[in-house]
Order: structure tokens, then C-alpha cells, then sequence
């Protein structure tokens, strides 16, 4: 067997960037993104002060989470160990920019594809080491075979004390450190004191989010020396890869699928199937938010023509691909049920009526799944994801059907789509409540979480979520359950869906506002 790997030598690294002159010529590595570049992080205050470098890629981990969560197998794991990448394949989804814990990935802004650090296999099969080992002026990178005790990384790892980065993630990296600063490895280990660093001006960073250099302010974690703080002075940007067609497609996906959870709720309350609403209203407008959806995910992927691929070239253990098989179900059942309507089978439109309840419960969690495999972002790991997917699903279709009563015959049909509407919010805001006093496993999960609830993103999460999400739905829905107009149930329907999204939108951008490197 064959395990490639690296050991960087930190104790001789002069951080001169040899490595990531290298690897950008050896790989045409555009300008402002990198597969391989070094940090530096000071410490100290003036003159105490100090440097620490690090060098930074793709540790090639033995558990690669990027590679489970890739929907098209464009990234793999070979035989030898080494984590490559077909762009052939890759249909730029940034879901595997989500998973990794080292920020290795990145969006190549010529072909739009995912790239990273691949072990330069072209050279290393035909019998040449890494172009960034063969550059480097101190032989601070060392590559080899970890599964052979007579190569030099091999005894280096058995015999010397090293370090790695994010082991408690679970992916068995196999890139070692010698002699590394804790606070270099440590993605919290220093703040970015939001001045550009060194050569260049200062702009707006998302990583520097309530990471204030004031030492009062600094969040846990940041390391001190000699009275200075620990501080970010060079390191590459990596922009948040998911931003509002993400959190739009969540409550876009809710509509369409808690639709047909309300309607199954108003089937069980007594309302028939002989109402325009039933027959034609309720498939009509599912199947208008379920295409929003599809428009939506193709329109975020940096290769929108490849969205085939999910379905001819998908990988049945990524979400992604299941989701893509979920959502093309659900809108043939919804086609079925207008067909069933239009030709007046109403035991026909029952049956799929409630075929198309069960398939919505997956439509509206299954993204919890592959927000699951999102290995980076550990917000985005709580068990309660799932129940809040659920749960704004019944509530934003309560209320979306409560705004198609308004244009269509629905008798029967107002009071369980209140309901659905009062009893979703409410179960939304119990997550909320919980998800507040839950204590968070690690230091990236509790860091988001504080961006969420306290820091830049608590006024649209607490407005959103515990308000409009929340509060003003249950309060118009009873007035509805209590014989008041469909109206107020109406308005109450569409604050749900302004709540639910911008709660959501909170949560996707909390949850990568931690740096991973």
C-alpha cells in the first residue's frame, strides 16, 4: 500500500512563498486564489514582537468529508492516497468548498470549477516530487510515502513530535506539522485586526466578524504573548461560498413542499376534494414554488449547464444528488395530482394528495442531511436542523395556503391551514428557544452561533425568526382559527415566509462566518 503525505517543517520555513510562486506556475493558478500559500500571525507588541509562518493546502485527509459530499465523484480519492479532482465533472456547486475544514478548495475564476492542491500527480507519476517541494530553499516541505518506514516523512511522523490541524473533525489528515504555532493552526487562534495586512489597504472581511484586536472584545480562544495579541498579518480570502439563492431555495423549497403537509392536515380535519383549491390551487402553486427551486439551485452553481450531472453522473452518497432525486419526484406527483384534478377523480387527487405529503416531509428535510455533510461549518451540525426544516415547511405552507384561499373555492379548507400556520411557528420558535440555551460542542459551532444570536447577523435571526417567523404569524392565525377573515390568516402566511427566509439567510451566512484556516 501507498499513503502519500506532507510534513512541513515550520522551525526552518522563512515564509518567502516559493511554494506558492511554484504551484501557481506548475498549475496556472489564477491570480487571487491559491492551492498552497503561507500565514503569517504576530504576536507580541512593539518591539517585543514575533512572526510565525505556516504553510497552508490541502491535507489529502484519509476521510476526505469534500469527497463525500461531492455530487458528480469530479473530486475522489485514489488508491495512493492522494485526493485529485476531475473538472471535467464538477458542476461548481461550492459544496465541497462547505466541507472541508482547511479551506483547501476554492473557485478557479477561469473554468469556474473546483480546484485545490493535487498532489502534482502528474509529476509524482512519473516519478518527480511535488513542484512545491522541489522549490523550497530550506527543505521545510516533505513529501513521501507514509506507509513506507524507510521514507523519510515515514520516520519523521513515528519518531518526532508534530501537530495537525482540526484533528477533532474526523478526517484523518495526512499533512503534519513540525514546530508549528498553536496560533497559526488554529483557525480562532488569532483575529484579524480588519487592516489588510500586510501589503495591501484595508477592506471589509467576513472573517473579522466580532473578532475585534481589542483584547476586551477578542472571543474565546485567541491566544496571548507578551501582553500582545495573537493577529492575522497575511493569509488568503476565501469568500463565503453560499449566499441568498441558498437561504432563498430554503424557504422556496419549504412553500412547495408544506403545502402538500397543510393539505394533508385539512384531508384529516374533514375538507373534501372537490374544491378548486384542491384540485387545481394547491399543485398549481407547489409546483410554481418547486420550479423557483430549481431555478434557484441551478442559477448558484458555477457551471449551471452540468446540472444534468446530478442526475446522469450523481453519486448516490451525496445529498445533494438525493435531494435532486427528491424534488424531481415531488413534481412529477405534483403533475400527476393537477392531471387527476382536471379530469374530476377526486379519490384520485386523494391518494396523491397524500402520496405527495410523505414525499414532502423529505423535500423539506433533506437539506438538514446535506447540511450535515458540510463537515466545515459546524453550526450547521445540530440535530435540531431538521425539526426547523420541518417545522417552517408546515408553517410557510399553512400560510401560502391561506393566501391561495383567497383566490380560489376552499371551504373546509381555512381553519387546518391556520392551524398548520400557528402550530409550525410555534414549533419554529421552540427550536429557536433551544437552539439558544443549547451548548455548542465546539469552538467554530460556539463562534457562529454568537454571530447568530449576538453579533451582526442577531437582528435579522431575532426579527426574523423569533418575530415575523414567529410571533406575528401565531398571533393573525388564531385570530383566523377564532372565525376571523382568511385575510389576517393571509398576512400572517406571507410575515411566516419574510421570517422563515430571513432567519435562514441569518443562519447560512452565521454559519460561514468562522474561518476554517
Amino acid at each position: 500500500m501507498t499513503r502519500y503525505g506532507f510534513v512541513i517543517d515550520q522551525t526552518t520555513c522563512i515564509g518567502c512563498h516559493a511554494c506558492t510562486v511554484a504551484c501557481k506556475t506548475e498549475h496556472g493558478v489564477a491570480l487571487g486564489v491559491n492551492r498552497t500559500w503561507v500565514k503569517y500571525v504576530e504576536k507580541g507588541t512593539w518591539p517585543d514582537t514575533k512572526r510565525f509562518f505556516s504553510v497552508m493546502r490541502c491535507n489529502h485527509c484519509t476521510d476526505a468529508p469534500c469527497v463525500d459530499i461531492c455530487p458528480t465523484t469530479a473530486l475522489f480519492r485514489r488508491p495512493d492516497g492522494i485526493v485529485d479532482f476531475d473538472t471535467s465533472r464538477c458542476i461548481g456547486c461550492k459544496s465541497c468548498l462547505q466541507a472541508c475544514p482547511y479551506d483547501a478548495l476554492y473557485i478557479d475564476p477561469g473554468d469556474q470549477t473546483a480546484q485545490k492542491c493535487n498532489y502534482c500527480v502528474h509529476r509524482v507519476e512519473v516519478g518527480l516530487e511535488p513542484a512545491c517541494v522541489v522549490v523550497c530553499p530550506e527543505q521545510a516541505i516533505i513529501a513521501g510515502d507514509l506507509d513506507d518506514p524507510a521514507s523519510r516523512i515515514a520516520g519523521i511522523v513515528a519518531t518526532q513530535q508534530t501537530s495537525q490541524r482540526s484533528v477533532e473533525q474526523g478526517t484523518r489528515p495526512n499533512l503534519w506539522y513540525l514546530g508549528a504555532e498553536a496560533s497559526n493552526l488554529d483557525p480562532l487562534g488569532a483575529v484579524d485586526p480588519g487592516d489588510g495586512g500586510l501589503w495591501r489597504d484595508p477592506e471589509p472581511s467576513y472573517l473579522g466578524v466580532d473578532l475585534s484586536p481589542d483584547a476586551a472584545a477578542a472571543g474565546p480562544g485567541v491566544v496571548y504573548e507578551h501582553g500582545g495579541l495573537a493577529r492575522v498579518v497575511y493569509t488568503t480570502d476565501h469568500p463565503m461560498p453560499w449566499g441568498w439563492r441558498v437561504s432563498s431555495y430554503f424557504l422556496t423549497k419549504g412553500i412547495a413542499a408544506g403545502l402538500a403537509i397543510a393539505t394533508a392536515v385539512a384531508l384529516l380535519g374533514g375538507a373534501g376534494t372537490s374544491s378548486s383549491l384542491a384540485r387545481h390551487g394547491i399543485p398549481a402553486v407547489a409546483a410554481v414554488f418547486l420550479a423557483a427551486t430549481g431555478a434557484l439551485l441551478v442559477a448558484d452553481l458555477k457551471r449551471p449547464e452540468r446540472f444534468v450531472y446530478l442526475l446522469t453522473k450523481g453519486r448516490w452518497g451525496s445529498w445533494l444528488v438525493k435531494g435532486a432525486w427528491i424534488l424531481a419526484g415531488y413534481g412529477l406527483l405534483l403533475v400527476v395530482w393537477l392531471v387527476l384534478g382536471v379530469v374530476g377523480s377526486e379519490v384520485g387527487v386523494a391518494v396523491v394528495a397524500w402520496l405527495a405529503a410523505v414525499i414532502g416531509l423529505a423535500v423539506a428535510g433533506y437539506t438538514a442531511f446535506l447540511f450535515g455533510q458540510a463537515e466545515g461549518r459546524d453550526l450547521w451540525q445540530s440535530p435540531r436542523l431538521l425539526w426547523h426544516m420541518v417545522a417552517a415547511a408546515v408553517a410557510v405552507g399553512g400560510g401560502a395556503g391561506l393566501v391561495a384561499t383567497l383566490g380560489f373555492d376552499a371551504e373546509g379548507f381555512e381553519g387546518p391551514f391556520a392551524l398548520c400556520l400557528v402550530a409550525g411557528c410555534g414549533a419554529v420558535g421552540v427550536v429557536a428557544l433551544t437552539d439558544l440555551a443549547a451548548r455548542h460542542p465546539t469552538r467554530n459551532a460556539a463562534e457562529a452561533a454568537h454571530h447568530l444570536m449576538e453579533g451582526r447577523y442577531a437582528l435579522e435571526w431575532w426579527l426574523g425568526w423569533m418575530v415575523l417567523g414567529a410571533a406575528v404569524p401565531i398571533v393573525l392565525g388564531i385570530v383566523t382559527l377564532a372565525g376571523g377573515s382568511a385575510v389576517y390568516g393571509a398576512i400572517g402566511g406571507a410575515a411566516a415566509a419574510a421570517g422563515v427566509w430571513c432567519a435562514d439567510d441569518a443562519f447560512v451566512r452565521a454559519g460561514q462566518s468562522v474561518p476554517l484556516s
